[in-house]
């Protein structure tokens, strides 16, 4: 199965945002955890809308 670009850059966002969460101080800010977590769901609904217009 190849990735489309938007399922490329959706796994981009769920991968960096879920790094800098860990590898970060951003759990010392309430602020950039809510952030960190939009993204990572952003990314998700790239890859899960992509993968469902597809079929």
């Amino acid at each position: 199965m190849k990735l489309t670009k938007l399922q490329l850059t959706g796994l981009g966002l769920i991968v960096i945002c879920g790094a800098l969460s860990q590898w970060t101080a951003a759990k010392e800010s309430q602020t950039l955890v809510w952030i960190l977590a939009i993204g990572a769901v952003m990314g998700v609904a790239f890859v899960v809308s992509d993968y469902f217009s597809r079929k």
